[in-house]
């Protein structure tokens, strides 16, 4: 009888443990898709998978992916399947926004979770392959994106799934993706911040905005025409066919010069170690290349013959010695 009783009591355990097994999220094993967006949900070591975070994450990602669609007239990011990946965190949520990791406090919550995504997933800056976006159940209240990560707390995942108490319009945080993602793939925020208040890359993300009232101002959808990570439905890239035409080498990495013939214009981007940076080719005189970052206040004048580079940051009022250039 006590041997009944104990094979019995093994075979319901048995039984329990396969049952909470089939609950548990699992990380689908399937080839990554190139140049798309990567979702992930990091769950924190003291936190239990909540599968309405994995839903709001994935409804968040094709609603946004569509609204991008609709801006850029066909053109939109891909996303992987499944749509959400699921990473497990070492840390407890609290460490995310409270851990010290950088001068500015507002910042260690982005810094926190990308180092933790980069071990347990492998996040990186200036990804030539993928756009990260990571959503960390740490109890943080500041997204932030750029460089091609793009960071989202607790109080996201709150409001997409309508349980945030002072925000429960679920828009308003895809509006907050939709931005953040932004930064990620190279945005800025707009130059003039009234004209452009109700722009997705300032304040359209607030107040009912998203998805009609808020818009790509013309300087993002000329930024984002360069993106690797654009296509429309026959997977033709949003920049078409760019053709290298020129190649300027410095010490640690290059300035490549491309043509495209379908948009009749130049760009150029930068390449080294840290990652990549996009160009716009705004002026030619007989000494230089003028060039303008996609992402940030950034010119640089690249000389045709080669020689010095300069770099300014206060548009153009001073210009301060930059890289040492090959020509080809």
């Amino acid at each position: 009888m006590k041997k009944t009783l104990l094979f019995c009591f093994v075979l319901l355990v048995a039984i329990q443990s396969i049952t909470a097994q089939k609950k548990a999220p699992v990380l689908v094993k399937k080839p990554l898709i190139d140049k798309s967006v990567r979702f992930v949900y990091l769950i924190s070591k003291d936190r239990k998978y909540n599968p309405a975070y994995e839903k709001g994450i994935a409804m968040a990602a094709k609603d946004i992916q569509g609204w991008y669609k609709k801006q850029l007239n066909g053109f939109t990011f891909k996303l992987n399947e499944p749509i959400v990946e699921i990473a497990y965190s070492e840390k407890n949520a609290d460490y995310f926004y409270s851990n010290p990791n950088g001068e500015d406090k507002t910042t260690w919550g982005y810094n926190n979770t990308y180092v933790e995504a980069q071990k347990v997933i492998g996040a990186k800056k200036g990804d030539k392959n993928y756009i990260w976006v990571i959503y960390s159940d740490g109890p943080g209240d500041r997204g932030r994106g750029g460089n091609s990560v793009c960071i989202m707390p607790e109080d996201d995942l709150l409001g997409l799934t309508g349980n945030h108490v002072q925000q429960p319009d679920i828009k308003r945080w895809i509006g907050g993706l939709g931005h953040e993602a932004g930064h990620a793939f190279g945005l800025p925020h707009p130059d003039d911040t009234k004209k452009d208040n109700d722009a997705l890359m300032w304040a359209g993300l607030y107040n009912g905005k998203y998805p009609d009232i808020c818009y790509l101002t013309p300087q993002d959808k000329e930024n984002l025409s360069n993106s690797a990570f654009f296509f429309d439905d026959k997977g033709i890239n949003i920049a078409g066919d760019n053709k290298v035409v020129a190649t300027y080498k410095y010490a640690t990495g290059k300035f490549v010069r491309f043509f495209n013939a379908k948009r009749n214009k130049f760009s150029w981007k930068e390449a080294n170690d840290n990652g990549e940076n996009d160009f716009a080719e705004t002026q030619i005189d007989k000494e230089f290349y003028y060039l303008k970052a996609t992402n940030r206040d950034v010119e640089i004048t690249i000389p045709i013959k080669g020689g010095q580079s300069f770099i300014s940051t206060d548009k153009r009022k001073t210009w301060t010695k930059f890289k040492i250039v090959t020509a080809p």
